[in-house]
């Protein structure tokens, strides 16, 4: 019989921190003013560029840390260390996304998935009702949520399945 092993535990501790991005007189600082509160509790300014709350989470060995950024309108995730998988993650009200290596994936309220590589003409949309679209470089491809109906487009080509049957042309 296989003992799973122990879960080691990744993180260890964790600190309430607010960074001031500008000076008293509104100036922006190069550099923000590290501040622990008191009474660990700390509002949460409309504006994030001028004055942001966040959770520094202290990694166990090689976990390495990470900084919970808390906004009015999203809780923002973020970790240097991109061996570890994510480097990110911004949870708003209606949707979470996750930054893996330089793709972003978003999952809506609605069970849409949409996957972006930054840097790159790479779009990929997987819709509520399991339509797909996707946007590469040279190709766009979209197939409906039942699959039947699916199409290819290139620059030269356009091929399609439909339910009256194949279509295959040069443009």
């Amino acid at each position: 019989m296989n003992t799973p092993a122990p879960i080691k535990a990744a993180w260890k501790s964790a600190q309430l921190l607010i960074a001031f991005h500008r000076t008293k007189q509104k100036q922006k600082r190069d550099e923000p003013l590290m501040w622990r509160p008191n009474d660990a509790t700390a509002r949460l300014p409309e504006n994030p560029e001028d004055k942001e709350a966040f959770v520094v989470v202290k990694g166990d060995g090689d976990a390495g840390d990470v900084e919970i950024k808390l906004h009015p309108d999203n809780l923002v995730l973020r970790r240097d260390d991109s061996d570890a998988g994510w480097s990110g993650i911004v949870a708003g009200h209606s949707e979470v996304s996750v930054k893996v290596g330089d793709t972003w994936v978003t999952v809506r309220a609605d069970g849409s998935v949409q996957r972006v590589v930054q840097g790159a003409e790479d779009t990929t949309w997987i819709e509520a009702d399991g339509a797909m679209k996707r946007l590469g470089p040279d190709t766009e491809i979209l197939v409906s949520g039942d699959g039947a109906q699916l199409s290819r487009r290139t620059e030269y080509q356009i091929d399609a399945i439909t339910a009256d049957g194949v279509v295959s042309r040069r443009k």
